[in-house]
């Protein structure tokens, strides 16, 4: 008897100890429950934490794709070369053209300022032109009714009459004039 109480005890411990199992397992099942309803949803945290990582794949992407990540340091180096070697054509070419603009203003200003100096030159010119214009006309006027009166005919009495107008008398009075003024000379 012994034995079938002792299977039974050990029956009856299993059954309690399964009942027991069982009802911890049926709280722990009642409490994962409960504790699944109290966990919050964070459901568009995550969708927003996915979409900002979309943005950064995104731009990573893009910066992979530029050219200054795809080259190697000597490319990049042959590159900046090739730029600033165009960068200073281009220089170049402007300040050519500066200088050829500047010449050709220089060139106009040299122009303006000889024809200035030849206007002033041609003004010298002209004054000793007319002065010496006046000085050969007074000679002129001096020599040449000499020389015409004394070439015309005597009976005209030409330098008579031109006497008698320097004088500023008539002739008969500008001939006694002169005859008196001959007579004192031969004193003298």
């Amino acid at each position: 008897m012994t034995d079938t109480n002792d299977t039974e005890v050990t029956t009856a411990q299993a059954f309690e100890a399964v009942r027991h199992e069982l009802s911890l397992l049926h709280n722990a099942v009642a409490n994962l429950t409960a504790a699944r309803e109290r966990i919050p949803d964070h459901t568009a945290a995550l969708e927003g934490i996915d979409r900002s990582l979309g943005n950064v794949r995104a731009r990573l992407a893009a910066i992979e794709q530029t050219p200054a990540i795809s080259l190697t340091p000597a490319e990049m180096a042959k590159q900046i070369n090739l730029a600033a070697q165009t960068v200073r054509t281009e220089d170049r070419r402007m300040l050519d053209n500066a200088r050829a603009a500047l010449d050709k203003s220089a060139g106009q200003i040299d122009g303006v300022v000889k024809r200035g100096q030849t206007a002033d030159q041609q003004i010298k010119r002209q004054i000793w032109s007319a002065a010496v214009g006046v000085l050969a006309g007074i000679i002129v006027c001096a020599v040449l009714p000499g020389a015409i009166a004394r070439s015309l005919p005597a009976s005209w009495h030409v330098p008579e009459w031109m006497a008698a107008r320097t004088m500023n008398i008539d002739q008969r009075a500008a001939g006694e004039r002169m005859i008196a003024t001959a007579r004192r000379s031969e004193r003298l």
